[in-house]
C-alpha cells in the first residue's frame, strides 16, 4: 500500500472593503499587502491534517476577494444593474486583478514560485483575462488600462507565488463586523433582521441617508439578469469563483425563469454561483429577515 493524500480545497481568504478602497490609487496600495499576509499565512498556519498542509504548500493558494460593493455604488450615486455599475465595477476589479498577480510575481522573484507552477497555465502566459468569456466582454465599452502584456512576460519568466489567487467568498459575517455590505450583493432591504451563526441582528443598509438611499435597490427588486451580468464582468478578472446569491420571490418566477437564470450564468461564463433565496409570500417576517444561518461557516 502506499499513501495517496489526494488534494484538498483550502480557504485562505481575505476581502477588500470597496467602499473604502476603489480608486486606483488605494487598489495600488492595499491589494499588495493583502496578498502578501495572505501568502505568509500558509507558512504560519497550524495544519491538524497532514493532506491540507501538502497541498498549502504544493500550491499556495489564496482567496482575495471584495465586499461592500452596494454601499460603494450607493456613496458614489450610481444604481446597482445600470450601465454605470457596469464599466465602474469592471475597472476596479481590472485594477485588483493586476495588482493581485503582479504582487504574487513580486514574492516569486523573492521567494520562489509555487511547486507545481511549472507546466500551469500561468507558466505559459495565460492571464484570467485571457480566458474572459466574450459576451460578457461586449458588456461594457471601456478599454483595458493596465499593462498585461509587461505583467505576462514578468509571470512567464518569474513565476508566481500562488496558483489560484482571487475568489469572491460570502462576508456574510465580516461585512457585519466591519460595517459594510456584503459581498457583491445589492442589500437585502433598506433595514431587515439577519439570521446567521451569530444570531439575529438588527441591520440597515450601511450609512444610509438621504442623499443615498435611493440608490440602495434590495436584492430581489434587483433584476437577477443584472446580478449575473454583473457578476459576469467580475469574472473576467478571477481565477477562481464568486459567492453569487440570487433572489427571487416565490410568486413571481417560474422554474423555467429560474433555469433562465443559470443558462445565461454558464453563457457568460460565470464558474460558480452560490444559493438561490426564495422570499415566501406567506409569511410576514420573511419580508423583513434573511436566514444565512446555513451558510459555509468557513467563509463567513
Amino acid at each position: 500500500k502506499e499513501e495517496n493524500y489526494g488534494r484538498t480545497a483550502i480557504c485562505n481568504l481575505a476581502s477588500i472593503n470597496l467602499a473604502k478602497t476603489n480608486t486606483k490609487e488605494d487598489i495600488q496600495r492595499v491589494v499588495p499587502i493583502v496578498t502578501r499576509m495572505l501568502d505568509n499565512v500558509i507558512d504560519l498556519n497550524f495544519y491538524p491534517v497532514k493532506k491540507v498542509k501538502l497541498d498549502n504548500l504544493n500550491t499556495r493558494s489564496i482567496g482575495v476577494g471584495v465586499m461592500g460593493e452596494a454601499q460603494m455604488l450607493a456613496e458614489k450615486g450610481i444604481t446597482f444593474g445600470e450601465q454605470e455599475h457596469f464599466e465602474f465595477i469592471d475597472e476596479v476589479m481590472e485594477n485588483i486583478s493586476y495588482q493581485v498577480i503582479k504582487t504574487s510575481c513580486e514574492l516569486a522573484k523573492e521567494r520562489g514560485a509555487y511547486k507545481l507552477f511549472k507546466g500551469s497555465q500561468w507558466s505559459q502566459g495565460v492571464l484570467p483575462i485571457d480566458t474572459a468569456n466574450e459576451i460578457a466582454g461586449e458588456l461594457t465599452t471601456r478599454s483595458l488600462s493596465c499593462d498585461w502584456d509587461v505583467l505576462r512576460q514578468d509571470v512567464m519568466q518569474y513565476g508566481v507565488r500562488n496558483g489560484y489567487l482571487m475568489a469572491i467568498a460570502p462576508t456574510s459575517t465580516i461585512s457585519i463586523l466591519v460595517g459594510t455590505s456584503q459581498t457583491i450583493e445589492p442589500i437585502y432591504k433598506t433595514k431587515w433582521l439577519e439570521d446567521n451563526l451569530s444570531g439575529f441582528i438588527n441591520m440597515t443598509a450601511p450609512n444610509v441617508n438621504i442623499h443615498n438611499i435611493q440608490y440602495y435597490v434590495g436584492a430581489y427588486d434587483v433584476k437577477q439578469e443584472n446580478i449575473i451580468k454583473a457578476a459576469s464582468i467580475r469574472q473576467k478578472y478571477l481565477d477562481q469563483g464568486q459567492s453569487l446569491n440570487l433572489f427571487i420571490k416565490a410568486n413571481q418566477y417560474s422554474g423555467k425563469q429560474v433555469s433562465d437564470f443559470y443558462v445565461l450564468a454558464w453563457r457568460l461564463g460565470l464558474k460558480s454561483t452560490y444559493y438561490l433565496r426564495s422570499e415566501s409570500p406567506q409569511s410576514k417576517d420573511a419580508e423583513y429577515k434573511i436566514d444565512r444561518s446555513q451558510d459555509c461557516e468557513g467563509c463567513q
